[in-house]
Parts: structure tokens; C-alpha cells; sequence
């Protein structure tokens, strides 16, 4: 087996490293000049000088959003009903950018076409310093005193506002936080007998529970013994077992021996940076070095998916939605967003609690169970043995954050801009209910005490299978705050998408080659971050 030297990989590592540097230094070519930090007072104010927002007058401001669906609808209609509430003093414009061209669209306005850049930013919060340190936004402390309008830190979750703080100033006001879901096919565990506690649990909680659930479902399926069947909406729910050379079974579902793993491998940006995080590593160490790659605990999720692909207890990664639901696989990861518009809805259908219909039998249709196939979790098997009780149960979540661009030279459109982050993340509706629970509604916990604390976000995360998975806001692991951000995510992404990619090669890989991968990763991203630390004055 070749050992990949990833020569080429570090050379476009390094590559686009210049090509950052070059960006920070010469930002030519605007036709605009971007604001600098001093505004135009026009703040209105009464005769005691104090401003209210009654006092604005047709203030427009323009916001660039990185949401897209199916999460897109629910913060768009919320805009509508600020600019409702607001009608003649302040209206909110959006231009939606795609989650893979906002960031890359950000820089090339501000560069080539300053005249359209954005005034408002909602964008991810692990990018915030990371822009605002390019020069992008304003420090938000100052225009809160200056404007009066209240926002209050002191309620906003400490391990989620970290990822606006630089200095100890804030360059933005957190909304929410999320981190990537284990989708779970809790009926296929328990009709095969895989559950924990007497199969009364049907969720992994530790990496040995997971390990054993991967190989019982292996063993059963290759011994043509696995119990699955389709649950999409219309389609035939009658249980069959895989049969090898079944070709009447074969044609009619989906699912065969051949075909079936029991879960898919994880490559998502969210699934690696939980891996270290819980096993209490970093990307940098104390000392500004890569250091992602020295993490027992991550080293071992890398070579997890050399063993389990290897064994055939996980299968390649991609869009796996259609083989959860006919049952060619029982577990992948996703965004909560997709658990909260989508995939519940299409899965806990109530044809699965119909009796005598689509192969339903009546024992199914009482069982809560099989009533209710999808269920969706933490990743809690991440957690190797040994990781530090601190962050063990943890996992890592990114989120939003609204941020105020320097292309706002007056005072009046920086308090409008306050005015609605106030009342995105702190405003309440006529019936009491935080404007934010409406937002999480959509697949998000808040970044607010407050709101998390509050009885109507309770009564909403008693309903939703998302919100309950997702849990307390205290037990998400955000990232550190960088000016290497991207760099550094790009690294870790790079170290696992590459051993992903030789898993999936004529040569295949092994431990060894991943550890070695991971290693010479590091070490592009080392380079890189020295490139760029030479770069920025």
C-alpha cells in the first residue's frame, strides 16, 4: 500500500496561505473607503437628550444572512414581524448568501465593491474575531453606551459569548448555538435486540455502547438476521429480514446485506471539532502551535474510521437520508436544523401508528417505539476512554452572531441595528414568548440564559425531540476565539477529509498512514499560520 506523502496538499495549504496574507495587506481596489471607527452623532434625541427608537424616521439597513434552509424561512418571517413592529422608523433588507460563498463574498466586496457591503452581518460566531480583527466591525460595547440601547452580557451563556470577546470588548451579539446530531433508527435497535438497559434504551451514551451497537448490527446483517423496513411516508412499513440472494426482497426495498452498514463515517466540520473538544484537546496549544493533532482521544476518532470502515461497520460519508429510511443504515450525523423542519416530520409519521395499513401490524402501531422510529441524539460516543470528565459529556457547537460592519458611518443606523439584535435575542412577542424561542424553534438553543430559563422556551423543548437532544447551552464547547480561524478549521477538516479520501482509494489505508496523515496536516497548518503571522502588522 502506497503511504500518501500529501506533498500537494501542503503545497495548496501554503498557496492559499499567501494568497490570505496578500488579501490583509492590500485590500485595493474599493470604491468605496471603508468607515473607520468615528460616526456622525445624528442620533435623535429629546429635549433631556435621550433617544428612543419612536424617534427614527425610515432607517434602512442592509443584512447579509449565512442561513439557509430549511432554517432560512423561519428567521426571514421573523424580519418580517420586526419590520412590522417597526414600520417607519427602522426596516430590515436581507440578502441571503450561501453558507459556502458568504465567507468569500464578504471579502471580495469589501476588496472590489465596498459600496454594497453589508451593515449588518449575521453570520457564524467562530468566524466573528477572526473578521472583526480584519477590520470589519465595530466593537458593539461603546455603541450600546453611546445609543442607550440595553443589552445586557451578564445574560448571555459565558462559553457562548467567549466567541465575540477579543481583548474584552465584544465585536458582536450571540443569538444561538448548535452542534451536529446523531440520527437514530431506535425501532431497527430494539426490534433486533441491541438496545441498552434490558432494550428498554436504544441511544449509545458511551463510546463502548456505540462500539457494540456498530458490531451487533454488523453481525446480525451479515448473518442475514437484521430486522429492517422502510418508514417513509407511503411506502410498505412491513419488517423483513436481509436474505442474501433474496431477490424478491431485494427489488422490493432498498435495504439488502450488501448494501446495509450501520452507520456512515463522520467527516463533518462539527463531528471533528466535537472529537477534540470532548477529549479535552485544542487546535492550538498555550503556546500559538498546531496542536490538534497530539490528542489521544482525536487520534483515536481518526483511526476509528480506518477501523470501522475497515470492518464494514461504517460506510463512506454523504447524504445518507434516503438509506436511513429504508433501512440500509441506522445512524449518521446531520445539522439540527434538518431534525427540526424535516427529517421528523417525514419519519414519526402517523401511517406507523395505523393499524392494518402499509404492513403495519397492531402490536406496531401500540408501541411507542415503532410509532415514533427516529429518534436523534448527542454524539456522546465520542469520548474516548480517558477523556477529561469536564468535557466528556460535552460537545462542540458553533452558532450566529449579528455584527455591526464599519460601512455604518451614522449613529442612528447603528442604534437601529442594536435596537434589532435587542429584539432578535431579547424582545418578547404580545404573549410573552421570546421573539428567539421562535428562532430556536428551528434546530438552535439559545446563547441567552434568559430565554433558555424562560417558561415559554420550556413548553417548546418539551415538544421537540431536537431542542431536547441538544440540551443546556452550558454543555456546548465553542471554539477558541482565532484570527487563524478559518485556517485552523480548514486543517483539522483537511487531516480527516484526507484519510477519509484514501479509506475510499484502490489503496485503502491504515492506522498507521492516518496518524502519519494527521501528522504532516499539522504541519501544512503550522506553515500556513506562520505565513500569515508574517503578513499581518
Amino acid at each position: 500500500m502506497k503511504n500518501c506523502k500529501m506533498k500537494l496538499t501542503r503545497m495548496i495549504s501554503l498557496i492559499m496561505a499567501i494568497a490570505f496574507v496578500f488579501a490583509l495587506v492590500g485590500c485595493g481596489g474599493n470604491t468605496q473607503t471603508p468607515g473607520g471607527d468615528t460616526m456622525v452623532d445624528d442620533l435623535p434625541r429629546d429635549e433631556n437628550g435621550e433617544f428612543a427608537a419612536e424617534y427614527l424616521e425610515n432607517v434602512q439597513l442592509n443584512m447579509w444572512s449565512v442561513i439557509g434552509q430549511p432554517d432560512q424561512d423561519t428567521l426571514l418571517n421573523l424580519i418580517k414581524e420586526f419590520n412590522k413592529e417597526y414600520a417607519g422608523m427602522i426596516e430590515i433588507k436581507v440578502t441571503s448568501v450561501g453558507h459556502y460563498d458568504y465567507y468569500n463574498a464578504l471579502d471580495s466586496t469589501y476588496a472590489n465593491d465596498y459600496g454594497n457591503f453589508p451593515e449588518i452581518c449575521f453570520m457564524h460566531n467562530e468566524k466573528n474575531i477572526e473578521y472583526a480583527l480584519k477590520g470589519y466591525f465595530y466593537s458593539v460595547d461603546d455603541l450600546i453606551e453611546k445609543t442607550g440601547v440595553s443589552i445586557d452580557f451578564a445574560n448571555a451563556y459565558d462559553n457562548i459569548e467567549k466567541t465575540t470577546l477579543y481583548e474584552g470588548l465584544h465585536y458582536g451579539i450571540p443569538v444561538d448555538a448548535h452542534g451536529y446530531l446523531t440520527q437514530i433508527r431506535q425501532d431497527i435497535i430494539k426490534k433486533n435486540g441491541l438496545g441498552f438497559d434490558n432494550n428498554t434504551r436504544f441511544v449509545p451514551q458511551s463510546y463502548a455502547e456505540y462500539q457494540t451497537l456498530l458490531e451487533g448490527l454488523r453481525k446480525l446483517a451479515d448473518s442475514g438476521e437484521l430486522w429492517v423496513r422502510n418508514i417513509n411516508l407511503d411506502q410498505d412499513h412491513s419488517w423483513y429480514q436481509l436474505k442474501k440472494g433474496n431477490s424478491k426482497l431485494d427489488a422490493a426495498a432498498a435495504a439488502t446485506v450488501a448494501n446495509f452498514y450501520p452507520a456512515f463515517f463522520h467527516s463533518q466540520e462539527s463531528d471533528n471539532l466535537t472529537a477534540l473538544y470532548v477529549n479535552g484537546g485544542t487546535l492550538v496549544d498555550a503556546s500559538g502551535k498546531v496542536s490538534f493533532h497530539q490528542n489521544t482521544g482525536f487520534t483515536k476518532y481518526v483511526t476509528d474510521l480506518v477501523d470501522r470502515y475497515n470492518a464494514r461497520l461504517y460506510g463512506d460519508a454523504g447524504n445518507k437520508e434516503a438509506a436511513f429510511a429504508t433501512g440500509q443504515i441506522v445512524m449518521f450525523s446531520e445539522g439540527p436544523w434538518m431534525v427540526a423542519n424535516t427529517y421528523d416530520l417525514w419519519w414519526n409519521n402517523k401511517q406507523l401508528s395505523t393499524a392494518g395499513q402499509l404492513g403495519v401490524t397492531a402490536e406496531d402501531a401500540k408501541d411507542p417505539v415503532y410509532q415514533n422510529p427516529y429518534a436523534v441524539a448527542r454524539p456522546y460516543y465520542m469520548a474516548a476512554e480517558g477523556a477529561p470528565a469536564e468535557s466528556a459529556s460535552k460537545w462542540y457547537g458553533n452558532g450566529h452572531v449579528i455584527t455591526l460592519t464599519k460601512k455604518i458611518t451614522s449613529m442612528q443606523k447603528a442604534a437601529a441595528a442594536l435596537i434589532f439584535a435587542q429584539w432578535l435575542t431579547q424582545g418578547q412577542n404580545d404573549d410573552g414568548a421570546y421573539n428567539l424561542t421562535t428562532w430556536c424553534k428551528s434546530g438552535h438553543v439559545p446563547a441567552w440564559k434568559n430565554v433558555y430559563e424562560s417558561d415559554s422556551y420550556k413548553a417548546v423543548e418539551e415538544n421537540s425531540i431536537t431542542l431536547q437532544a441538544m440540551g443546556d447551552p452550558e454543555e456546548i464547547i465553542a471554539l477558541e476565539s482565532s484570527k487563524f480561524a478559518t485556517t485552523l478549521i480548514s486543517g483539522l477538516t483537511t487531516a480527516v477529509g484526507n484519510v477519509s479520501a484514501q479509506l475510499l482509494s484502490v489503496d485503502g489505508c491504515t492506522v498507521d498512514a492516518a496518524k502519519k496523515t494527521l501528522a504532516d496536516i499539522a504541519a501544512s497548518t503550522q506553515e500556513a499560520l506562520n505565513l500569515l503571522n508574517l503578513g499581518i502588522k
